[in-house]
């Protein structure tokens, strides 16, 4: 719990892998334990087995998923979960088994210690202390938010929401000395503090949520308690439940309101998407309806996003990784299955919990407060603390966070009753030990698994976290970072450890690297690329981007019909984020390059099909864009229609490239950025042509007409170019100011 709450990096598997390893360690020691300890007897067996079957549902799912890669990272948080709840719910029992508890406690009260010294430091003005800025060079993704040792606002508010839930439940019913009570409770109320200080609004909404739960079942705790001690407690509970509630309202709106001022959501609306959320619950929702049972695979809705993207959600949003609702996740990912464990589950142990609190009260006695309970305070901290991760992951992904998931398990620990040591009773009936045995092999084959996965994950992680880029998702810019650090570390990961991400990175700084180079050394490491992206798509074949920079590449080559084929693998995958990859505008310019490979070679016929073929690529670009129109999709298009044009006129088609010019100067401001297309100066060669054709034709009125809108043309040109003219154009206005002063002195006007 230690090593995976020190680092708050949202799936960086490296990470993550000491903990599994370690707790993997725990489960290969816990089950022969679990094995001598027979006799004990488990009040709740039920609960063991629905939480072992959900265990290994989830297991399976990963396994099997459909992108292996997606699904060891499911693993990374799925098991270690797992181990530490039956480690810590069922292995042990007895003295240890309350001690083991109190230890939980202990690790989640010093990482709120540490959480509140860098949150501290971060209001002073500093950028506070952090391993995970260390490990994976990352920074702050929050602004001027508070982060504590995380690098993400809304990971640090919900660990302080439940730490903080906990050290109040300990300040009020701990055993311990009332000074040692008093100095809890102010910890739970600074954390809490710092919670609306962060600005996270899913926080905000859970810890109003929580405070009222923990304010009722302090109420209900006090049920045995003497009149006296009950009147004054409840009038205390009373006052600093009513300000604690106030005072997180009234932070609530403020974090609403402060984060409203932020962006374009007015702050009355309160929306939690902020434009995009409901698209993405609307989008799993689909997925969910396709994949109604077992769902569609882990993390499946991070790489079917493109296929079911909401018409709600402008093509230019950043491809989303989750679901912005762990409920909705699940649903997507593992189907109504796997949302019904979970429930069940977290219903199972709320209920539990509220049972356990009335039966702690009555066996305490009724100055119980007095002494204090560490039972009942873990207890009302478990409950609490399930119910604000409850309320949190509706508008977020919390759990997808390690140190937050084993947080939320421990919540779930502190529920349940301990283990019973081994009785008389019990000792009669060892023949009932079937579970037991199935538990103690279960946690034995998961543990070596964990410990297996872990130690692989590890051993090809250690190149990145030696060059502190364990950070392997979200974006990144490759043209800023070192490649002669990144290339090798990436080289001993994939080999060591294969991912279709790290091949992906690969192949981008190899492509990158290619443009630098020259000869030998540029063919290799085009091959170079060219291999990582195909391994990175045998990895992961939802995925268009590999496909599209393979395309880029085969038409930097004019090898154009295997840039074809790239680009149409892509295509479906990537026509939902055309605003953002821009791929079919590639696509067009790749056929407006093939065709003029084949006018470069007299092949008027085949340069003409896959000029159309062209249009047609760039006007789907337009459509997938949603109508979204800038400066560089319209320069593109309009350097097509000329080059169209000017092929159509070298056919003599002077009508069919006159449509195009007309079309060119229809286009979104096409007189704003004449510098970039040049559209008048290639308008007036082509009125140029036309006129010398039909002065041929013994048209000289005609020829006239078009010699005069040529120099006009021209004319235009220069005034929007100013002096930065082409070399030519001097010489080309000279022929066309010759023409019209000879047609002038036969006569014509």
């Amino acid at each position: 719990m230690l090593v995976a709450g020190l680092i708050g990096i949202t799936l960086s598997v490296p990470l993550q892998a000491p903990a599994v390893i370690l707790l993997g360690v725990a489960a290969t020691c816990a089950a022969p334990i679990l094995l001598a300890g027979l006799g004990r007897k488990v009040d709740f067996k039920w609960l063991l087995m629905v939480s072992i079957l959900a265990f290994v549902y989830f297991i399976l799912r990963a396994v099997v998923s459909p992108v292996r890669d997606l699904g060891i990272q499911d693993l990374m948080l799925i098991l270690p979960a797992g181990l530490l709840y039956i480690i810590a719910g069922y292995c042990v029992s007895g003295k240890i088994g309350v001690r083991f508890r109190q230890g939980l406690a202990s690790v989640v009260i010093l990482l709120l210690l540490l959480h509140l010294g860098s949150a501290l430091l971060q209001l002073a003005g500093s950028d506070g202390y952090s391993l995970s800025r260390y490990l994976a060079s990352t920074v702050p993704t929050s602004g001027n938010r508070i982060t504590g040792m995380y690098t993400y606002y809304g990971s640090f508010a919900n660990f302080m929401v439940i730490a903080g839930l906990l050290c109040l439940s300990l300040g009020g019913w701990g055993r311990f000395s009332n000074g040692v009570r008093a100095i809890l409770f102010i910890c739970g109320v600074l954390a809490l503090g710092l919670v609306v200080w962060s600005q996270s609004r899913s926080a905000a909404v859970s810890l109003v949520v929580s405070i009222a739960v923990l304010a009722v079942l302090f109420s209900v705790s006090l049920a045995h308690q003497r009149a006296t001690i009950k009147r004054r407690a409840n009038i205390i509970i009373s006052i600093l439940g009513g300000l604690g509630l106030l005072g997180c309202i009234a932070g609530g709106v403020w974090v609403f309101n402060n984060r409203a001022l932020d962006g374009s959501t007015k702050a009355t609306e309160m929306v939690f998407d902020s434009g995009v959320r409901m698209p993405f619950w609307a989008m799993a929702a689909d997925q969910w309806t396709d994949h109604p049972i077992v769902g569609a695979g882990s993390r499946s809705y991070s790489y079917l996003a493109n296929k079911y993207w909401s018409p709600n959600l402008p093509t230019g949003e950043a491809s989303p990784v989750f679901v912005h609702n762990e409920y909705l996740q699940l649903l997507a990912d593992y189907g109504l299955v796997g949302l019904l464990l979970i429930l069940l589950l977290l219903a199972w142990h709320l209920l539990l919990g509220v049972q356990r609190i009335r039966v702690l009260s009555q066996q305490v006695g009724d100055e119980g407060i007095i002494k204090g309970s560490n039972a009942l305070a873990l207890a009302l901290a478990g409950v609490s603390g399930m119910v604000a991760m409850a309320v949190h992951i509706t508008f977020d992904f919390r759990t997808h966070l390690l140190a937050n998931l084993l947080l939320l398990v421990c919540c779930a620990v502190w529920i349940l009753p301990v283990v019973k040591s081994k009785s008389s009773e019990v000792l009669e009936t060892r023949h009932r030990g079937g579970l037991r045995w199935f538990v103690a092999l279960a946690l034995f084959v998961i543990g070596a698994g964990s410990i297996y996965l872990g130690s692989v994950q590890l051993w090809g992680g250690m190149p990145l976290i030696e060059q502190k880029i364990t950070k392997e998702d979200g974006a990144w810019l490759p043209q800023a970072v070192s490649r002669d650090q990144w290339i090798p570390a990436l080289e001993q990961a994939v080999a060591r450890a294969p991912d279709f991400n790290r091949y992906q990175r690969l192949a981008t700084l190899y492509q990158i690297e290619a443009i630098e180079l020259s000869g030998l050394k540029k063919k290799k490491a085009t091959e170079q690329a060219k291999a990582a992206y195909l391994l990175s798509i045998e990895r992961n074949g939802f995925n268009p981007v590999p496909w599209i920079n393979l395309a880029a590449m085969y038409t930097e080559e004019k090898r154009f019909e295997q840039a074809d084929d790239a680009f149409s693998k892509a295509s479906e995958m990537a026509k939902s984020r055309e605003r953002w990859f821009r791929m079919h505008s590639y696509w067009g310019r790749m056929h407006q390059d093939w065709a003029v490979d084949y006018w470069q070679k007299q092949n008027q016929e085949q340069a003409e099909e896959h000029f159309l073929r062209a249009k047609e690529l760039y006007k789907l670009s337009y459509d997938y864009a949603y109508f979204f129109q800038n400066k560089q999709w319209v320069v593109e298009y309009t350097q097509l229609l000329i080059t169209y044009a000017r092929f159509l006129d070298g056919q003599k088609k002077y009508d069919e490239a006159e449509l195009l010019f007309q079309e060119g100067r229809k286009q979104v401001n096409w007189y704003n950025w004449q510098v970039d297309t040049k559209l008048n100066f290639y308008y007036g060669k082509h009125f140029y042509e036309r006129g010398k054709y039909v002065w041929l034709q013994r048209k000289p009125e005609q020829a006239f007409e078009m010699m005069k809108k040529a120099k006009a043309q021209l004319l235009q040109h220069k005034a929007m170019m100013k002096s930065d003219v082409e070399a030519g154009y001097d010489e080309q206005l000279a022929k066309i100011q010759k023409v019209i002063d000879f047609l002038e002195q036969t006569g014509i006007k």
